[in-house]
């Protein structure tokens, strides 16, 4: 009895211009490929090349996607591309509902949350509640094109601490509570003395707003009012109010709104992923670097021309948030090398970049990582104290 030969291996196709990704496994260099709101031939070429090797291993990558909040979006281009076809001798993704699957439904999840806050956007400003919408719907709506590419679990919205009363009558009256949803999932309640003073003295929010969902891909709607796009620790303030003043009129969720003027929108995104990338809780639970926030970053950084580019630098210099800001726009020019200037990237680098391996300094532990940034964006057990360095640095 014969068997038939195990198929070779063909080489991948080269890569597009980015970064050199050949020490990964098959299953991120797919996502990084992956990981755009629409396929030009070049990436869907190396898409299908990867996609076709004996060695990608479709359970991590499965995984990958869901960490990276990137699965939506792998979903419609295995939809729009029919990636799930055989094409030239090359296997199609296999499983192809599971990520169409997830498309749909993020559709369908995002359009229930758009329903919901698009009533409180039009309530608080009939109000007379000045706010402006951060991230969320005004990237999915606005940079990806698509509402359903992009996971949201909430809406941010930059409040000013003088309109905090009206903006809780609004939210109560809405069914919105502060607190965090019961184990049973249906009704929300209130958080612990202790937990409301630790918001009070180490962050710039209020403590969330939350309703049950009641629904099964809308376990809870959460409404955060922000009064500054920077936590307190960071010795940077870009108070809610000075952004309020300059941001511009939009309609999002199908209600009237606002958005944050794009010098300070970017600055917002630089400063959010930034938050998220460096802090202990983010790194223990695993949702410290997503691809998906970088990518939220080169969306709208690549969208920016040469006025817009001089109002961001002068507004990076006025907060003195430049270590912030390159540290965002470093790291994304290394995934999205077309999306940042570098002209912008020299003007904004600091003599000492060591930082830019470092965490835990608004905790408190500053330590460095051991891992460079490539490999520590797919290292699923970088949320383990033992898999991390942990020598403090001086």
């Amino acid at each position: 009895m014969t068997t038939a030969p195990e198929k070779t291996a063909h080489p991948d196709v080269p890569a597009p211009d980015g970064p050199d990704t050949s020490a990964l496994p098959a299953h991120a260099r797919l996502l990084l490929a992956l990981a755009r709101p629409r396929l030009d031939a070049a990436h869907e070429r190396l898409a299908r090349s990867l996609a076709d090797r004996n060695d990608l291993d479709w359970g991590a990558f499965l995984d990958a996607a869901a960490r990276h909040k990137l699965l939506p979006l792998v979903g419609r281009h295995v939809f729009t591309n029919r990636l799930d076809r055989d094409r030239e001798g090359l296997k199609g993704f296999p499983y192809g509902w599971v990520f169409t699957t997830s498309y749909l439904g993020n559709r369908v999840r995002n359009q229930a949350l758009a329903d919901d806050f698009g009533r409180v956007f039009r309530e608080l400003g009939e109000a007379g509640v000045r706010h402006a919408v951060r991230k969320g719907f005004s990237l999915a709506e606005g940079e990806y094109g698509d509402p359903a590419l992009r996971r949201i679990n909430d809406v941010d919205l930059l409040v000013d601490r003088d309109d905090v009363p009206r903006a809780h009558e609004v939210l109560e009256r809405l069914g919105y509570v502060q607190g965090k949803l019961a184990e049973d999932g249906e009704q929300v309640v209130p958080f612990s003395r202790k937990t409301q003073i630790f918001w009070r003295v180490n962050l710039s929010n209020q403590l969330p707003y939350r309703k049950a969902g009641n629904r099964p891909d809308v376990p809870e709607f959460n409404v955060d009012l922000c009064h500054d796009i920077f936590q307190k620790k960071s010795g940077v303030s870009a108070p809610a109010r000075e952004l309020l003043d300059r941001s511009v009129p939009a309609v999002l969720c199908g209600a009237p709104t606002w958005v944050p003027e794009p010098a300070d929108r970017l600055l917002d995104l630089c400063s959010h992923l930034h938050k998220e990338a460096t802090s202990l809780q983010f790194i223990e639970d695993s949702v410290d670097l997503q691809i998906s926030k970088f990518l939220d970053v080169a969306l709208v950084a690549a969208g920016y021309d040469e006025d817009v580019w001089r109002a961001f630098l002068l507004r990076v210099e006025g907060y003195e948030a430049g270590p912030i800001a390159y540290y965002a726009l470093h790291f994304t020019a290394e995934l999205y090398p077309d999306a940042v200037p570098p002209e912008v990237l020299a003007a904004l680098r600091p003599e000492d970049t060591a930082y830019l391996d470092q965490y835990g300094t608004f905790d408190g532990q500053t330590a460095r990582w051991a891992l460079p940034f490539l490999g520590r964006l797919f290292d699923i057990g970088r949320g383990d104290d033992s898999e991390r360095s942990n020598v403090p640095h001086d």
